[in-house]
């Protein structure tokens, strides 16, 4: 007997809907919001900040991602109790910090300091939470290719995170290719990897198989 699940044959249209409409929603959204947001310094929080024309849109759309990934990651990792709390965290931080929203690019608008806060505070957590994410995934995850696409995405979400604070001026670019990558890996785990079991799992297998 083999200590892995098998592959989830099953398909996340919605989840790929909303992935595609986030993609689209990033470049074409931007043209009908604030005068000064540009797509190559100002990020997706931006876009759905504080006195933002359509920001709505922006949220509405982080809000429901975070929503239907988490039922979609329940469904697969039911049993990978530690990837799906962290998934948890990664989803619920990913809601708050649309909840929550940024300041307005404009900062001499008024605007609620502590709800600019607070964003900053869910987005650092679902940045960290992903990277946990990536990282747990990679030890449960069966095959060697698997685990090394999990830890490449990892990494390459650090360093797309860390080349936000270097060059500030493309942290609207950095940010688009972050989100594209993760939630792509993403669908692309929900549909594709197979999980190791738990040891408590793997063994009343094979006790149940003994009988």
């Amino acid at each position: 007997m083999k200590g892995y699940r098998k592959k989830q044959y099953k398909d996340h249209p919605f989840l790929c809907g909303l992935y595609i409409t986030l993609i689209v929603i990033a470049f074409i959204l931007p043209f009908f919001s604030d005068p000064e947001y540009s797509i190559s310094k100002h990020t997706l929080y931006e876009l759905g900040a504080q006195k933002t024309p359509y920001n709505w849109i922006m949220n509405f759309v982080l809000i429901l991602l975070g929503l239907i990934s988490f039922v979609n990651g329940f469904r697969i990792l039911q049993k990978q109790r530690v990837q799906l709390l962290i998934l948890l965290v990664f989803c619920l931080s990913l809601v708050l910090s649309a909840i929550f929203l940024s300041a307005p690019i404009d900062r001499k608008l008024v605007f609620d300091s502590f709800q600019n806060e607070i964003h900053s505070v869910f987005s650092i957590i679902t940045g960290i939470s992903f990277c946990a994410y990536s990282l747990v995934i990679s030890f449960a995850a069966r095959w060697r290719s698997q685990k090394l696409m999990a830890l490449f995405v990892g990494i390459i979400t650090l360093i797309g995170s860390f080349l936000m604070f270097i060059h500030s001026d493309y942290r609207g670019i950095y940010q688009r290719g972050i989100f594209m990558i993760t939630f792509g890996w993403i669908l692309y785990s929900f549909k594709y990897y197979e999980y190791v079991y738990a040891k408590k799992e793997y063994f009343k297998l094979i006790k149940e198989n003994q009988k």
